[in-house]
């Protein structure tokens, strides 16, 4: 009786501004975390004797990847070979390069190698284990597929998905895993390029699957319970946005098709915000207090966010905060920045859109909020045209 086991967006490379440094020939702290999680990963495979790993995307952070990241994952895959454990590896659209019309990926590296059991997928394909179907459904946005409209590059894969289906015995499992964003999710960071070419996949169409795995969007979230459909979420917790997720893998019994979730070892991310009243005498002292109530520091990146409310506050000694939270057991101090407020100012309830918004959120956001929703499509597309337009032209 087989399992297989599925990975969310491994990312390998990213958020090493809040890792410690890496001195000499050591990797920043940030990247030997995600190792770790591989390592992890494997480990379980082979407690649980699992056969095949399906990777969701995005294996590293950059399309153009440093080589020794190359090194390290091409590493840990030899060490699949090792325990006769299939790796199954669907392009994400951190994975791929544009060139015109040709579409160029670092996971090419890894097909030319032609490692036995270790497979690429870069265009739609569907496997079969025992009594269950995988489809593997990698990235693909309106401009890879061709088409002037999303609704057209939706219809094309609607019908890309039903063809496959049809191979599929009646009796058999049918389970989609791929990097598709899904109508309904929230992505909470930068999983979104480009909002006029995303393809954000209404639920029917996976008509005629029992299970759907996406990868992508990097928050955990299931969108429909029957048949279950569900973003896994990236592997590990990358920025303090994060810091509410649990990330977990997912092991399907290919037998009866039954699933069961399991969270991954992740390092904690605490991002705290203080804010220091107007008639404290001792700051740095009001802001350790502070962190002692909240306690449970072990192995965590700490940021710290100090707000002084009144301009005859003095500043917080940071040195003095560092080594209490070192002390602590915290692993990495990723800042410790203040802010010093000269007056209270009452904020307009409805303006939701400030400066600390990225430009494709700001653009999301106002078109949700106030486009007509007629027009939104439209609005959003030739915003993010302009958009593009000036990076052009600021990179000139």
């Amino acid at each position: 009786m087989s399992h297989i086991l599925i990975l969310g967006d491994i990312h390998l490379g990213k958020s090493i501004l809040i890792g410690r440094v890496g001195v000499g020939a050591s990797l920043n702290s940030r990247i030997t975390d995600q190792l770790n999680l591989l390592e992890w990963t494997l480990d379980r495979a082979i407690e649980s004797g699992i056969d095949d790993i399906i990777i969701t995307g995005d294996v590293f952070e950059d399309p153009k990847p440093h080589p020794s990241l190359i090194t390290l994952f091409i590493s840990w895959l030899k060490k699949c070979q090792v325990h006769n454990i299939n790796i199954h590896i669907i392009a994400g659209n951190h994975d791929i390069l544009r060139s015109g019309i040709h579409l160029f990926s670092p996971l090419d590296i890894i097909s030319e190698m032609d490692l036995e059991n270790i497979n690429v997928y870069k265009n739609l394909n569907t496997i079969i284990i025992d009594k269950t179907a995988i489809t593997l459904m990698p990235f693909r946005d309106r401009k890879s597929l061709g088409c002037d409209s999303n609704i057209k590059a939706l219809d094309l894969l609607k019908k890309s998905l039903i063809y496959e289906l049809a191979g599929i015995p009646v009796t058999y499992h049918k389970v989609l895993v791929g990097h598709l964003a899904i109508e309904g999710s929230i992505p909470v960071g930068d999983e979104i390029d480009d909002l006029s070419d995303v393809l954000f996949c209404p639920l029917e169409m996976f008509r005629g699957y029992h299970q759907v795995w996406m990868g992508h969007v990097h928050k955990p979230q299931v969108l429909k319970k029957s048949p279950y459909i569900a973003h896994i979420g990236s592997m590990d917790i990358s920025n303090f946005g994060e810091t509410d997720q649990k990330k977990h893998i997912v092991i399907i019994d290919c037998e009866n098709g039954k699933f069961t979730t399991e969270y991954l070892p992740t390092r904690p991310l605490k991002r705290i915000s203080v804010s220091i009243p107007p008639d404290v005498k001792d700051t740095t002292d009001y802001i350790i207090k502070e962190l002692e109530k909240i306690g449970d520091f072990d192995r965590s990146i700490v940021r710290v966010e100090v707000s002084l409310t009144s301009t005859d506050l003095k500043s917080v000694d940071k040195s003095t905060v560092d080594k209490f939270l070192y002390s602590q057991g915290v692993f990495n101090v990723a800042g410790i920045s203040e802010s010093k407020k000269a007056a209270l100012i009452k904020k307009d309830k409805n303006n939701i859109i400030d400066t600390k918004m990225d430009i494709v959120s700001a653009i999301k956001t106002y078109s949700q909020t106030y486009v007509d929703e007629k027009q939104r499509s439209n609005f959003i597309e030739t915003a993010m045209d302009i958009y593009n337009l000036y990076k052009a032209e600021a990179k000139e």
